[in-house]
């Protein structure tokens, strides 16, 4: 009798639960219903007091245009989301960010103005602080190629440096100016019809990593 209620109780309770994952499948249900499709993620790209936000969309056809907030949401952007958007990359630009950190939210919304639930993205804005913590690439020694003034370079051993090359603008024999760029990977720049006895003002690139701007370094000059 004991056994029999046991089985009894057992049985109830497991077509209550049944019960309850039904009814939660169909909140999910009406939930995916209500709200219009939210982007997939978003990739945060840093430029100099400016922002590119490339956001993969929702395939969802029923979205019409997303706005992007950040600054805790005191400053925003919007954009018209069409047939062609979906399922593909958005590129947003945002212009006149002040340096700092900050947390990019998206938010889709259909023709009846629902919103979808947050996408969100913490990135960061570079500007002037970022490029005084900038150097230049420090010369090793004055040399000659053949007939060629040139300066030598100390090799870059940071792997993870932000640092691509060196600028260099220097007098021609002619009297105009000649700018050369020599990428990290080598570490001598030859000097072609520089004037004797001359100088150059160098300075030095770095993209860091998701940046769609080089940033330089304070110019400083040499001589060679």
């Amino acid at each position: 009798m004991i056994k029999l209620l046991t089985c009894t109780f057992l049985t109830v309770v497991c077509m209550a639960c049944e019960k309850n994952v039904g009814e939660y499948d169909q909140y999910l249900d009406l939930a995916e219903k209500v709200y219009p499709g939210k982007p997939k993620s978003l990739t945060v790209f840093q430029g100099y007091n400016r922002a590119q936000i490339n956001a993969l969309m929702s395939p969802d056809p029923r979205v019409v245009k997303m706005r992007l907030y950040w600054n805790n949401r005191r400053d925003s952007v919007e954009t018209q989301i069409t047939a062609v958007d979906m399922a593909k990359n958005k590129i947003v630009n945002i212009p006149n960010i002040p340096e700092g950190v900050y947390n990019f939210e998206a938010i889709t919304f259909d023709a009846q103005g629902r919103r979808s639930v947050i996408q969100s993205k913490i990135g960061s804005i570079l500007g002037d602080n970022y490029i005084s913590t900038l150097f230049n690439r420090v010369m090793k020694a004055k040399i000659n190629v053949g007939a060629e003034k040139a300066v030598s370079w100390y090799s870059e051993t940071d792997t993870a440096s932000a640092m691509v090359g060196v600028q260099v603008t220097y007098k021609l024999k002619t009297g105009a100016n000649a700018i050369i760029f020599t990428p990290k990977h080598r570490d001598s720049t030859i000097l072609l019809n520089a004037i004797n006895g001359g100088s150059m003002s160098i300075k030095t690139a770095y993209i860091p990593k998701n940046a769609i701007d080089t940033f330089y370094s304070k110019p400083e000059v040499l001589f060679y």
